[in-house]
């Protein structure tokens, strides 16, 4: 085999030319913007509403054929799911801010004399991951219409043509219905200076971030505003008093779901004593493999490496099937089998097998009892993914451990009873929370928002306050 070639070495002259080239074609895209905010600024209310309708058309009759070009271009996840992804994103979430009041007077108050008026943010950043390509592109151009900001993107390199393809297509179909030339931007050929001299624009009003904690990192050190997240490490308990056959059922369908790369997905499963051996059983039966102790140390060499956080996915490994992974770590899967499972000990969280896997990989931990199940669950997010996301399957959705369990866990999202993965990003599963695809985790997180992201956190509301 032919030795692979080798990479250039840039000068330190080369590299600051290269970083002077895209600070300026960055610095042409927001220029691009600015003016079309500045047009976009003076729409009124049903013209926004006519522009974000069109779109989440087009997002949906281009849903399909979007989910299969980002798994024919990225390799990972699975085409049905990531379909599904693109139809929340342009049917579910079009659904919950087709209503909202996001122009002018949005509310008024005739006993305080209070009057609130919405404006737009500005120019937004917008961090398009390879994990959630053209469902992400679909979400962030949506909320940014409806609130009248003009957003410029920087997709990942790996996923560059299906997000692009996605941005043009809700774009077309903005224009087509009024909206200004140039809202929606992108730049055309990813690089690491591309995206860092997009975010440090001093032109950028804020920046969505959605990826993996490096570049969350970069936007929140840019010097402007950013709405990002952190890494999800979600856990979630079953009670003693659960359904089984419930909790495995959608831990199950979790997991599997788009190969477990939706960042609210269950990392680890805490199961109280009384029902360990039950669950277990039933897991394996529904098509999970008790991974041997001995070949663990292979699959966390293989999935895991070391990051400032612990420990992250190694790129290839992110939404792919746990037959592959099982293949490239040198293990034979049965043919019947698809999750993988690793029984693990409380005393070693921080091990890399208990950190965020974005796969069908799954840690398991056994809880004496309920207070012994709050600490493990509390530790696993101290290591990684603190104000994600937690869950518990629970006889009772009304029992008061419920409430018990949610003061006690620092996480934006208490799941009860449902699939994490596509219950924490809302609407399908829940009403309790707006559907979104970019979902905050809070202080514990290091982050502004501890919600999930939707119309409300991109406006500048306007107070006007009336003399008694």
């Amino acid at each position: 085999m032919a030795d692979a070639p080798k990479k250039k070495v840039l000068t330190a002259e080369e590299k600051a030319a290269r970083f002077e080239a895209a600070k300026k074609m960055t610095s042409e895209l927001v220029d691009k913007s600015e003016i079309a905010l500045k047009e976009f600024s003076t729409y009124t209310q049903s013209q926004v509403d006519k522009i974000v309708a069109a779109m989440a058309l087009a997002g949906s009759e281009n849903s399909l054929l979007l989910a299969h070009e980002a798994h024919d271009e990225t390799g990972r996840g699975v085409v049905e799911d990531k379909d599904t992804k693109n139809r929340f994103a342009s049917e579910s979430v079009y659904n919950a801010i087709k209503n909202d009041k996001t122009v002018g007077v949005i509310s008024e108050d005739r006993v305080t004399g209070k009057v609130e008026l919405a404006a737009p943010l500005g120019i937004l950043a917008g961090i398009v991951p390879t994990t959630n390509p053209t469902s992400t592109t679909i979400f962030k151009s949506m909320l940014a219409a409806k609130t009248r900001n003009t957003i410029v993107f920087a997709f990942h390199p790996q996923a560059q043509k299906s997000s692009a393809h996605a941005a043009k297509i809700v774009y077309d179909a903005a224009v087509a219905a009024g909206a200004p030339k140039n809202f929606i931007q992108w730049i055309d050929t990813p690089s690491l200076d591309g995206t860092t001299t997009l975010i440090q624009n001093p032109k950028i009003a804020s920046i969505l971030a959605t990826g993996g904690p490096s570049m969350v990192n970069a936007a929140l050190k840019s010097g402007n505003p950013s709405m990002g997240v952190g890494a999800g490490n979600g856990a979630v308990f079953v009670d003693g008093t659960a359904n089984v056959d419930r909790a495995v059922e959608d831990l199950l369908l979790s997991k599997r779901f788009d190969n477990g790369m939706i960042c609210a997905t269950e990392n680890s499963l805490v199961i109280e004593a009384p029902v360990y051996d039950e669950v277990m059983r039933k897991l394996q039966e529904q098509g999970a493999y008790l991974t041997p102790k001995k070949d663990y140390e292979k699959v966390a060499n293989f999935v895991f490496k070391p990051n400032a956080e612990g420990y992250g996915v190694n790129g290839p490994v992110a939404g792919m099937s746990g037959k592959w992974i099982a293949e490239q770590s040198g293990l034979k899967l049965p043919e019947d089998k698809d999750v993988l499972l690793f029984e693990l000990d409380k005393k070693n969280i921080g091990e890399a097998l208990s950190s965020e896997k974005l796969s069908p990989l799954l840690s398991v931990y056994k809880a004496a009892d309920r207070e012994d199940a709050i600490e493990i669950v509390r530790a696993l997010l101290n290591y990684q993914g603190a104000g994600h996301n937690a869950a518990i399957q629970i006889g009772a959705q009304d029992d008061p451990f419920v409430k018990e369990y949610a003061d006690k866990i620092e996480a934006s999202r208490i799941l009860v009873n449902q699939p994490d993965s596509i219950g924490g990003v809302g609407d399908i599963y829940t009403d309790a929370m707006r559907p979104s695809l970019t979902l905050g985790t809070g202080s514990w997180g290091k982050n502004s928002l501890s919600h999930n992201l939707s119309t409300y956190d991109l406006l500048n509301i306007k107070t006007v306050a009336r003399r008694r």
